[in-house]
């Protein structure tokens, strides 16, 4: 009966390594042949159970490319047997392309994800380049943890459909941040795609599970009055009303807002502007000031008004809403794979930074404003992105378009 095993070559490369061969027997007959793998410590290698375990996050996809290396190996030597042939060693080399390493097709993937980073980070903010490396992080885990190493040349409509599933019951995403990473990591294999790493494009094949619209929580005017003539007791509820309200006034994301200083404040005959370029699209933008405005911009140019994290203004921000009792109940739903979940919430739970945006743009389109200045103003280039970020309410509908006919 013919048998396939590995061991360890006697002697060490020049580097120190041991490198890993596989013998095959079948009565009489005897071959040995490299693997390509090898092994830095003699000790990493279990004889016994055929693995390598040396405590590295590589041992996993090396024992499963020895695995399907001895299962090849085996098939290719009885296929000879059967039909008659007297192989050596040289004919299964030729067979099975020893030439290609281990994790040849992990390197590959690897040092692709990571050229197309760097290329990233010339062109996208620091938030949106977190996003691909908490991506990155996401495919770690799934190799891990599905014992899958990635071949760009075999990403296809099942491993994404396993991709998607991983992302939801592992990883615990819902849905509309497991369509966030599934649509960055097409983006990948989209350009791996154009820069010819791989011909494959089988993956465009799967089609991205969004999320029902969701409900997008915006500032009423009467709101933003409320807030703006309200002074607190404490200094930081002050100073993020005023970051807040800038937010809501320009529609500037929280990243651009934070950095706005001397040289982006300009004046033309009409008045005060900012002239910006935003840091995620890199879109140059003017944005007119009202005179509320243009006091919180002077007051951020002269220190009066201080930048804060991200997540100490949206704590700071709910707050101060719950203290003025914006507190309109609001339903919201959670999706997590097929599963549903309802709740009610207080409108201050779901005001963010990110509402300021959303408030800038929807209240210019009550206003009669064309949605092509609100979007020459946000930097939208699409109105499909555009319409994430407006909610007019269905009241508000039949006053538009009076005023667009001018009655």
């Amino acid at each position: 009966m013919a048998t396939a095993k590995f061991f360890l070559k006697d002697q060490g490369n020049e580097r120190g390594k041991s490198l890993i061969m596989l013998i095959l027997r079948d009565g009489k007959k005897r071959l040995r042949i490299s693997t390509g793998v090898s092994v830095k410590n003699p000790k990493h290698w279990k004889h016994e159970k055929q693995i390598i375990n040396d405590g590295g996050s590589s041992s996993r996809e090396y024992n499963i490319f020895l695995k399907d290396f001895q299962a090849k190996a085996l098939k290719i030597f009885l296929n000879a047997k059967n039909m008659g042939l007297d192989i050596d060693a040289s004919y299964l080399r030729e067979k099975l392309d020893t030439k290609q390493k281990a994790v040849s097709t992990k390197a590959k993937f690897w040092e692709a994800w990571q050229k197309h980073l760097e290329l990233k980070e010339k062109k996208l903010s620091v938030s949106s380049i977190k996003k691909f490396k908490s991506l990155g992080v996401h495919l770690r885990g799934f190799e891990e943890k599905r014992n899958v190493i990635f071949d760009l040349d075999k990403v296809d409509l099942f491993l994404m459909e396993a991709l998607q599933t991983y992302f939801e019951e592992v990883a615990n995403l819902n849905v509309q941040t497991t369509a966030k990473y599934l649509g960055l990591f097409r983006t990948f294999l989209n350009w791996c795609k154009m820069a010819k790493i791989t011909k494959n494009e089988d993956f465009r094949e799967f089609v991205i599970k969004h999320q029902p619209d969701t409900l997008k929580v915006v500032m009423t005017y009467e709101e933003l009055e409320l807030i703006k003539n309200t002074t607190f007791d404490q200094s930081k509820y002050n100073n993020a009303k005023s970051l807040f309200l800038l937010s809501c006034w320009t529609g500037l994301r929280f990243g651009d807002g934070s950095r706005i200083d001397e040289s982006h404040l300009k004046k033309n005959d009409s008045g005060f502007y900012l002239a910006i370029q935003q840091e995620k699209t890199k879109e140059a933008i003017e944005i007119p000031l009202t005179d509320d405005c243009l006091k919180i911009v002077r007051a951020l140019i002269d220190g009066g008004v201080h930048p804060i994290s991200n997540q100490k203004l949206n704590k700071y921000v709910k707050e101060l809403a719950e203290i003025l009792e914006i507190n309109e109940p609001f339903e919201v739903h959670e999706y997590k794979g097929n599963l549903v979940t309802t709740k009610k919430v207080p409108k201050f739970e779901l005001i963010t930074t990110h509402t300021g945006r959303r408030t800038f743009a929807t209240n210019l389109m009550i206003k009669g404003v064309s949605h092509k200045i609100v979007m020459s103003h946000t930097g939208h280039k699409d109105f499909k992105s555009f319409s994430k970020y407006i909610n007019v309410p269905k009241s508000e509908h039949a006053n538009i378009i009076r005023m667009a006919l001018g009655g």
